[in-house]
């Protein structure tokens, strides 16, 4: 790839040392208590890079030991946005709004455009987008919602940096959840064409890497970038590897006739996640979740570190522990950014 090719502002060597800047005032992280954004706080620590962690969960402000980092934020009330916004440089924008249920796009786009004219009242001067691969047929509800945020954020004066990932592994990953149900608990599989659909799956280290990276990187205007794990995969493919390291063998039968509707309500009756959460999931993978854009690893002169088969063995790992993440995880995300850290002293 040339440097024709990159969006302006975006060379191919970018320093870890403008961190330093981005730790002089707090980092908002908007869904720092979902599956990538506590992964993504563990990083953050270890990086010295000082955290406000919105919630709109009430409970969890009363609950958790580090009340201090925590600040209440409502998307839908935006009367909740200036405080969490004070003082803060950058922010990283997680939430989704698929567990909502029905009308979660609209909730979506209200959240996203009332969150970015709040960010042009302040000293915002960066946010950081986790999006999803975004296929350019058979464009699933959810996906198109994630698209649609991601370009409110960049059709604005704030300068913004979209990721787009596909399936992320990791323990609390609704997606992951729903290949890891499907391996366990279904020992006839139905396995329609549709599942012969790719993807390129990535670790939640190299995904929590990433937009660190992300906060840094110089740019003069907003982009969007793919974030592609280090293999493309079928769907099926992806399913038959996380059965062989669970140890499970599976009776596979292809059956043409098996809809994404049908496929949801029977998964949904042995999973773990909701019909609602499932069928929107599923409703994507009918069509190839391949990467067509600019490659934000090739911007980074770097590679994904992490293979799928070490990403889904931590998954699986991750299960038994008490602590979310787990300990072993903790520390490996802290390694994974020790140089980034360096970077600030």
């Amino acid at each position: 790839m040339s440097a024709s090719e990159l969006p302006s502002g975006f060379p191919f060597s970018t320093a870890g040392a403008n961190l330093r800047a981005v730790i002089a005032s707090p980092v908002l992280v908007i869904g720092a208590s979902g599956f990538v954004g506590r992964h993504l706080c563990v990083a953050l620590d270890a990086t010295g890079v000082a955290t406000r962690r919105a919630t709109s969960q009430r409970r969890l402000l009363e609950t958790t030991p580090n009340r201090a980092a925590w600040v209440y934020l409502n998307l839908d009330d935006r009367s909740t946005f200036a405080s969490a916004l004070e003082g803060c440089r950058s922010v990283i924008y997680l939430y989704h709004g698929l567990s909502s249920g029905k009308g979660y796009q609209i909730r979506e786009t209200n959240a996203a455009r009332g969150f970015r004219d709040a960010t042009l009242q302040t000293g915002i001067e960066r946010l950081v987008y986790l999006g999803g691969v975004i296929p350019e047929v058979n464009r699933s509800p959810h996906l198109e919602s994630r698209r649609s945020t991601g370009e409110i954020f960049r059709d604005s004066p704030l300068l913004s940096l979209e990721l787009r990932a596909a399936m992320i592994i990791g323990y609390g990953s609704a997606s992951f959840n729903l290949v890891r149900d499907t391996a366990v608990r279904m020992p006839v599989l139905a396995l329609p064409p549709w599942l012969d659909n790719r993807s390129c799956p990535i670790a939640i280290d190299d995904v929590v890497y990433a937009i660190i990276r992300g906060l840094s990187i110089p740019m003069t205007e907003s982009a969007w970038f793919e974030l592609p794990g280090p293999e493309l995969l079928t769907h099926r493919e992806l399913i038959s590897r996380a059965a062989n390291l669970l140890g499970r063998r599976v009776l596979k039968r292809r059956y043409s006739m098996l809809s994404p509707k049908i496929a949801a309500r029977l998964l949904a009756m042995v999973g773990r996640e909701p019909h609602s959460m499932t069928a929107e999931l599923i409703a994507g993978l009918p069509a190839d979740l391949t990467p067509h854009g600019p490659n934000f690893w090739h911007t980074l002169g770097e590679a994904p570190r992490r293979s799928i088969t070490e990403a889904i063995l931590s998954a699986i790992a991750d299960e038994s522990s008490t602590r979310k993440p787990s300990a072993a995880t903790q520390e490996r995300l802290a390694h994974r950014v020790e140089r980034l850290r360096e970077a600030t002293v």
